[in-house]
């Protein structure tokens, strides 16, 4: 759901690859790879490492990313979502 959220937003380039995680050497193509959850008690914190496109203001992005994968989570499962930690890990050339 939150893979989803986030490949709608203009200016973020999807998941992204932690090169300081060996797991993360190779590139990602699935949408999940890039995105960690933790419920507790019914309310998920959401941690998304994310690729940004060159030239896009990534405060504004990480922004709109926040509250698409909010609104999404939220209303596809009922669950609170306490918190979407954005983690720019790359700047894609265009």
């Amino acid at each position: 759901m939150a893979g989803i959220a986030l490949s709608g937003v203009e200016g973020a380039s999807g998941v992204g690859v932690r090169s300081d995680h060996p797991e993360d050497v190779r590139k990602r193509k699935n949408l999940s790879k890039g995105i960690k959850s933790q419920v507790e008690e019914g309310v998920i914190t959401l941690d998304l490492d994310i690729n940004v496109d060159y030239g896009k203001n990534i405060h504004a992005v990480a922004g709109a990313i926040q509250r698409e994968v909010k609104n999404a989570v939220e209303s596809m499962t009922g669950w609170k979502v306490s918190a979407v930690n954005i983690n720019v890990v790359g700047v894609n050339a265009l």
